[in-house]
């Protein structure tokens, strides 16, 4: 054999070796979804509408509303690690989650900067192809949209991260307001808590970073300091006051399973939830381990969410998921009736 040919076939399979490596970085090693079974019989188990069944002057802080934790990671690079959802974020919005956390980037594309999802530095994906195309903030908001039009009762919460160390928060925020300021009908930008008949058929903005073009544009800002301890908090909730409004934050997201359900738990007891207090109440956690694994750890948290007695007519909040379903969603809004 000429030294030109095993040169290629080494090459060959270096790059199949290469290349089956990432695929395996990619996806997550379980696609299995865990199965739930709740009441079907409802007025409200239509999740694609289950808001309109509360009152218009219902403030959004006292309904209890399921949330995507990572809502773009569904295909993300380094899947086993990073990826945090099993559906797209059109499908959430379709199974009843009505609070999305987006982290975004600035990609830059032969028609400019735009803004992308990522999943810390791991970049968010259209589908399950390593090769695919980026995940674009403006399709993804075309999404909900396109889910608001056809549901004119719902509203959506859309929480927004930065996490991009390449360029200034102001640019990004530049870029996030040009899709607001053209899209202005869809978006509620106040820095206040609305009703629901406020904001019915209506993005309510969220934001964890500071309005540095001091465009007076933030809608609900929401920063908190990271809670990234493995060592267990005696109190593992964080109270945060603005102006208007308070929320607490429960976001222990290196917590072990048994760590991170007892900090569930907790502040499903204790934090209050009413006109002028949010509660965020992170069920996620990347577990106490060296390399995280949120579809494993998914698995047991949601299980004990299910099996968890929520209260009727009791306001828990915002609970957000990894890996949600149709029926951990119902399970979670099912207690505002």
């Amino acid at each position: 054999m000429d030294k030109g040919r095993l040169f290629r076939i080494i090459c060959g399979v270096m790059i199949a070796i290469i290349v089956g490596i990432l695929v395996i970085l990619f996806v997550s090693d379980d696609d299995t979804a865990s199965e739930f079974s709740v009441d079907m019989t409802k007025e409200y188990s239509d999740t694609a509408s289950w808001m309109e069944n509360i009152s218009d002057d219902t403030y959004i802080s006292q309904i209890t509303i399921p949330g995507a934790h990572n809502s773009g990671a569904q295909n993300v690079a380094l899947g086993y690690v990073m990826r945090c959802q099993e559906t797209s974020i059109a499908q959430q919005l379709e199974d009843g989650y009505r609070y999305l956390d987006f982290r975004v980037a600035i990609e830059e594309t032969e028609d400019g900067d735009k803004l992308k999802l990522v999943h810390n530095f791991a970049s968010c994906h259209t589908d399950g192809n390593l090769f695919s195309d980026f995940l674009y903030f403006d399709d993804v908001v075309a999404d909900i949209y396109k889910f608001l039009q056809n549901h004119e009762s719902e509203t959506v919460i859309v929480n927004i991260k930065i996490e991009d160390e390449d360029y200034a928060t102001a640019d990004i925020q530049k870029l996030l307001l040009e899709q607001v300021k053209a899209n202005k009908d869809y978006w509620y930008t106040e820095n206040e808590i609305p009703t629901l008949g406020d904001v019915r058929g209506r993005i309510i903005l969220a934001t964890r970073f500071n309005d540095e073009l001091a465009s007076d544009v933030t809608g609900l800002n929401m920063i908190w300091e990271e809670q990234d301890n493995r060592v267990p908090a005696d109190i593992p909730y964080e109270l945060y006051v603005n102006s208007d409004y308070r929320f607490w934050v429960q976001d222990r997201y290196k917590y072990s399973v048994e760590d991170k359900y007892e900090s569930v738990v907790d502040g499903l007891e204790n934090c209050e939830a009413d006109e002028t207090t949010f509660f965020l109440n992170f069920v996620s956690t990347a577990g106490d381990g060296k390399f995280g694994h949120p579809k494993g750890y998914a698995n047991a948290l949601n299980t004990l969410l299910m099996e968890y007695e929520l209260k009727s007519e009791t306001s828990y909040g915002i609970i957000i998921v990894d890996f949600g379903t149709a029926d951990l969603a119902r399970h979670i809004y099912y207690s505002n009736f």
